[in-house]
């Protein structure tokens, strides 16, 4: 039987199913390492003016950007970009998980028609999730998944998305909280008010800045929250839902988004046959389909960690 989890509007704020974890992310992003709330945090609002309350913003409109700090320093994400990056990340776990992983590590493995049936209802909710980045559409709660409504002994993927979900919005939050403590927005507005023009060299220099210092933040005491592998899936993530942000793969005024994944895969030192390579080919693969690209990819590879990099090249011919 299907519970609904919304159940108190005062602290559970917003339109769309992803409220019901609204109070989470307050508590996780305070919470990212013991000391954080009462160290850095308080170093932000005190010493930078950072406004001391994150601010969600609730109107039904299609994902402008994943986040940001304006001159009025205060921490904005959009409701809707976190619906996106929950489906995207409920979608690329089951789908790598159940279609993918099971079947290539466990002998005469047979995907059964619940898991297909499953399986489908996360295609189908990772192509809801693209189109957010087009038109708003309302999440269809009573067929896809969602963390609102949905039965806890059917699907267990559901409190595995959230939780990794939790930590890719903390990585998202922190480095706009890094791009405050780098000095980066006061830069940007002292910039805009002498009317100098910030290159896009060191935009993307900013932008690698505040990658690394949520990192460091993220795993300074990672089992804080959850643990090492749920933070690493998190990080993970979050960095994939920028992929689908390009249909080129080439960064403006950021990193192109597969080098910022590989970074983060890199700075990890994961086993090649680690699962959170197969889910980034995974991303880069459904990247690929959706911008009817062709990505080379041989039948059988020794590691997970052999087909990113082949893929890295395959991205980099495409980009030349």
């Amino acid at each position: 039987m299907k519970t609904d989890f919304y159940i108190n509007p005062d602290t559970q704020k917003g339109g769309q199913p992803i409220k019901v974890l609204r109070v989470n992310i307050d508590q996780w992003f305070k919470n990212v390492y013991p000391e954080f709330e009462t160290t850095e945090l308080k170093e932000a609002i005190e010493k930078f003016q950072l406004h001391n309350e994150l601010n969600v913003i609730e109107r039904e409109e299609k994902i402008a950007s994943p986040a940001f700090v304006g001159s009025f320093k205060i921490i904005s994400i959009q409701e809707t970009f976190l619906s996106y990056l929950w489906c995207l990340t409920y979608s690329l776990i089951y789908i790598y998980d159940k279609t993918i992983h099971e079947p290539r590590t466990i002998e005469n493995h047979v995907i059964s028609p619940n898991v297909t049936e499953k399986a489908h209802k996360a295609r189908t909710l990772f192509n809801y999730a693209l189109s957010l980045l087009d038109n708003f559409n309302p999440w269809d709660i009573e067929n896809l998944p969602n963390p609102q409504y949905y039965d806890t002994q059917e699907d267990d993927y559901i409190e595995k998305a959230n939780a990794a979900y939790l930590h890719a919005v903390n990585f998202v939050l922190i480095h706009e909280l890094g791009h405050v403590l780098l000095g980066h927005v006061d830069n940007d507005i002292e910039s805009d008010k002498n009317s100098i023009e910030i290159s896009n060299e060191t935009k993307i220099q900013d932008e690698i800045e505040a990658d690394n210092f949520s990192f460091e933040r993220m795993f300074k005491s990672p089992e804080t929250l959850t643990n090492n592998h749920t933070s690493q899936v998190g990080l993970i993530s979050a960095l994939c839902s920028f992929i689908f942000f390009s249909t080129n793969m080439k960064g403006v005024e950021h990193p192109d988004p597969d080098k910022r994944l590989q970074i983060a895969l890199e700075k990890l030192n994961l086993q090649p046959e680690d699962n959170l390579w197969g889910l980034s080919c995974l991303a880069f693969k459904l990247w690929s389909m959706n911008n009817n690209i062709l990505l080379d990819w041989p039948k059988e590879v020794e590691t997970y960690k052999d087909l990113f990099y082949l893929t890295m090249e395959q991205l980099g011919d495409l980009k030349a």
